[in-house]
């Protein structure tokens, strides 16, 4: 399911990112229907760094979230984000903060119907240094 929320990255890469979650107190939620079968998940860490439009830090980030397309429009990825919100709760967190791709307004409307707030727009940028 990462392969397909995040296609374009390597096979290395969710590896590198799958280890960082299991060697943190980042954590992986996943969706399971009564057969064993997984239809979805969200992977949340724990951001000590600035986070955009957040007034406390830490504060858990919604890094992926993803259901099933045979499964949508059914509340599953709304009650991950509940569960989610019951969990960093308990554990004393204020926000809950996320982020979608600027042109994905799927993403953006459901991430809005759901309650989170948009506090702005960004594009980044990354400098090689070598060479």
């Amino acid at each position: 399911m990462r392969k397909a929320l995040w296609p374009s990255c390597s096979i290395e890469r969710h590896a590198l990112e799958t280890d960082q979650i299991l060697s943190s107190d980042d954590f992986v939620l996943v969706a399971e229907l009564a057969e064993s079968k997984l239809v979805g998940f969200a992977e949340v860490s724990i951001r000590r760094d600035h986070v955009e439009g957040t007034k406390t830090s830490p504060v858990p980030y919604l890094e992926g979230w993803y259901v099933d397309p045979d499964y949508r429009g059914k509340g599953i990825g709304k009650e991950l984000i509940k569960t989610i919100k019951e969990i960093v709760t308990k554990e004393g967190y204020k926000e809950l903060a996320s982020d979608a791709e600027i042109d994905n307004q799927l993403s953006i409307d459901i991430h809005k119907n759901i309650g989170f707030q948009e506090v702005g727009r960004s594009v980044h940028f990354v400098k090689s240094l070598e060479g």
